[in-house]
Order: C-alpha cells, then sequence, then structure tokens
C-alpha cells in the first residue's frame, strides 16, 4: 500500500530520504554545536573569574579569545578527519 500526499509523492521515500539527511548532516551540526558551546563555556569561565577576582573584562576577552581558539581547532579536526 502506497501512501501519497495531494502532490502525489511517496511518504515513505519523503522519510527515507529525510533520514539520510539527518545522517549525512550530523558530523556538521556536531562540529557547529561544539564551536559555540567552547564558546560560550570559556566566556562564562572568564566571567565568573571576573566577577570573583574584580578583574573586569581581562578574563572574559580571554575566555572568549580561547573559547574560539579550541572551537575552531575541534571544528578543523572534525572536517580533516572527513
Amino acid at each position: 500500500m502506497k501512501y501519497q500526499n495531494k502532490n502525489g509523492l511517496d511518504l515513505f521515500q519523503s522519510l527515507e530520504y529525510l533520514q539520510k539527511t539527518i545522517k549525512h548532516s550530523a558530523s556538521a551540526s556536531s562540529a557547529s554545536y561544539g564551536l559555540i558551546t567552547s564558546i560560550l563555556l570559556f566566556t562564562y569561565i572568564g566571567w565568573y573569574i571576573d566577577s570573583r577576582y574584580d578583574s573586569s573584562p581581562i578574563a572574559v576577552v580571554f575566555g572568549v579569545l580561547v573559547g574560539i581558539i579550541l572551537g575552531f581547532y575541534h571544528l578543523f579536526k572534525i572536517i580533516q578527519s572527513k
């Protein structure tokens, strides 16, 4: 039994295509989440150090830079493995 929508497209073929697309995009989404997470994590660590030692923007700026460097390093590692 074939399930087709009003345009005549097969539902199961559409779901298989969606599954393939999601499978192929998993590494790209993992890399982007890793980049964003490292930037946010090191920014938060810098903010915490600034608030604890009253050193204003120094630790936050350093945290952002370290987060960007480590995030892009992780991104390039994933790109090189493909």
